[in-house]
């Protein structure tokens, strides 16, 4: 999936751009005090449909320590991203990335 994401055009920084805003967004609604339902319908802009469920079966699957743990390393690789020695390529830092964010998923 990241080959083709690449070959059309995608930039690293990009995708973890879009994730980091989708771990924040759980992270509010699991971190809201009334639950995570609660949280997923007081997001703006407002989040309808499947997607709604689906994020408040996500956030409440994670939970706010695990999502912490998340954030922080996307913001560790954006960081990486975006600094001036590359010692590994882009999107290769990406994939790694991704592939940590599923393993701490599954230790939930």
């Amino acid at each position: 999936m990241l080959a083709r994401l690449a070959a059309q055009g995608t930039q690293p920084v990009g995708l973890v751009i879009a994730t980091m805003r989708h771990f924040r967004a759980l992270h509010a609604a699991a971190s809201h005090p009334d639950g995570p339902a609660r949280g997923i319908a007081a997001a703006r802009p407002p989040i309808f449909g499947p997607r709604r469920e689906k994020m408040t079966r996500q956030a409440q699957a994670w939970g706010a320590h695990n999502l912490d743990q998340a954030i922080s390393l996307l913001t560790d690789t954006d960081l990486q991203l975006r600094s001036a020695s590359q010692n590994a390529p882009a999107m290769a830092l990406v994939e790694r990335m991704l592939i940590r964010l599923a393993m701490l998923g599954a230790r939930r």
